[in-house]
């Protein structure tokens, strides 16, 4: 997640979704990461009490923001974008700890960025137990854990694959557990799915081996994480309706005349223009109207 890479590559780490290359991801830069005091990616304002509640977000780097060239432009990611869309009385205080190259088992042990709790989970419920008025909490999580799945960055281990997800499906539950008891049986917590990028790579005809096994990478990573997140008390929020369209009409990419599906994800994504999988302004956009709604049905207004 915290490389560009070719269209190739980028499109053969879909599976992993959170992951722009075929080493493992470094840890975030000091100039990236998350400080020992995090700070709202929003603008400063006064207590939570006083203004809307407190949403804490984690999360990978599509929660920090990460952009090609490894900016991690937090006040656009989808968070920041989240808390100015939803009202709840007042503008609400973002507590942002997403974490570039976060696993499922790096946020819970730490490792990857800096947190004066320790952990970015640890973090979390540092936050979510010392404040009296928590309005909302999303997370994105599990993509990286299948990001060593790939291999010389055009070629995807099926084996590893498997393990990967089963790692998901060991350690998410246990996580949003945690959440649920931090945030309180009232607080909405969301679990954000991921996006299938593969499906640009597929109709451009990227030269991937092994993009079966990522379609059914990506298809059990989502299944976990749905899993994960009905077993918690939690609620999971999909994106495959917002990154895809009924519209059968082709539309011309890179010389290519392709369906508008991955029209779509080339628009979103940054993949067809830098080959990136991360956020354009766009996506970032759509998935914070996603998350909002589901804040909204949630009770989050």
């Amino acid at each position: 997640m915290r490389r560009t890479v070719t269209f190739a590559a980028a499109a053969a780490v879909a599976l992993a979704l959170t992951a722009c290359g075929g080493d493992p991801e470094p840890a975030a830069s000091s100039a990236t990461r998350p400080s020992a005091s995090p700070s709202a990616s929003a603008s400063p304002s006064p207590s939570a009490s006083d203004a809307g509640g407190l949403y804490v977000a984690l999360g990978d780097s599509l929660a920090a923001g990460y952009q090609p060239g490894g900016a991690e432009l937090r006040d656009t990611a989808y968070p920041a974008l989240t808390a100015g869309r939803l009202d709840s009385g007042g503008a609400l205080t973002l507590q942002n700890l997403g974490c570039s190259g976060e696993t499922t088992t790096s946020l819970v042990k730490g490792g990857t960025c800096d947190f004066a709790a320790g952990s970015q989970l640890e973090q979390a419920e540092k936050l979510l137990t010392g404040s009296q008025d928590v309005a909302l909490v999303t997370v994105d999580i599990g993509g990286n854990d299948l990001l060593r799945c790939v291999r010389g960055g055009a070629q995807i281990d099926a084996a590893c694959v498997s393990s990967g997800v089963r790692t998901v499906k060991k350690n998410l539950p246990a996580i949003l557990k945690r959440l649920r008891t931090a945030a309180g049986p009232d607080v909405p917590v969301l679990v954000l799915g991921y996006y299938n990028p593969w499906l640009a790579a597929k109709a451009l005809d990227q030269p991937v081996k092994g993009v079966d096994a990522a379609a059914k990478a990506y298809t059990g990573l989502s299944a976990a994480i749905e899993s994960a997140a009905k077993s918690s008390g939690t609620t999971f929020v999909g994106l495959d309706e917002a990154f895809s369209t009924n519209d059968t009409t082709p539309t011309t990419i890179n010389g290519r005349t392709v369906p508008e599906n991955a029209a779509k994800i080339c628009t979103l994504t940054n993949i067809c223009t830098a080959g990136d999988i991360h956020l354009t302004d766009e996506g970032a956009a759509t998935v914070a109207r996603v998350l909002t709604k589901a804040a909204q049905r949630a009770g989050v207004s």
